[in-house]
């Protein structure tokens, strides 16, 4: 894991995983299943596709952090079956971007997904820094299981 904390309101970091069993049209199906995120990923309490066009689509997402409920949209920028990214500008922060890679490796898939978050409040960005590597690690586990989950 890469993590980078920036003076005022900026973090960013990622993650790279293989996967030896799974293609990545197996991955990307799972990445892109966007309204099944509150069924294994943490944190994700509701997601909505509510608009397709062409590779763009426009995603409202609830997010719970104990007592704190977010709502914002995302816009979601499929390239199957080798990236997905995500971004907003709603919600408690200036910029989102989370970028999905899915590569071949060997007989499986190599997985990237990087992140840079500018929140609105340098307080959260603290708070969010804090907690950051716990939730990236429970992210990687949610997703491994939910490929297991469907793949086998």
């Amino acid at each position: 894991m890469d993590h980078k904390i920036t003076p005022g309101a900026a973090v960013s970091g990622g993650w790279e995983l293989v996967f030896p069993r799974y293609t990545p049209a197996q991955l990307f199906a799972l990445a892109s299943d966007i309204e099944s995120y509150p069924f294994f990923v943490p944190g994700c309490v509701a997601a909505r596709i509510t608009e397709r066009r062409d590779n763009v689509w426009r995603v409202e997402n609830v997010f719970s952090f104990g007592p704190v409920r977010h709502r914002f949209l995302r816009r979601a920028e499929i390239n199957p079956p080798d990236g997905l990214e995500i971004t907003s500008t709603d919600g408690p922060w200036k910029i989102f971007r989370l970028a999905w890679q899915f590569a071949p490796q060997e007989q499986g898939c190599k997985l990237g997904c990087h992140f840079t978050v500018e929140f609105r409040s340098s307080v959260l960005a603290a708070f969010a820094a804090l907690g950051q590597h716990g939730a990236e690690r429970r992210i990687m586990i949610a997703f491994e299981r939910r490929a297991k989950a469907l793949y086998g």
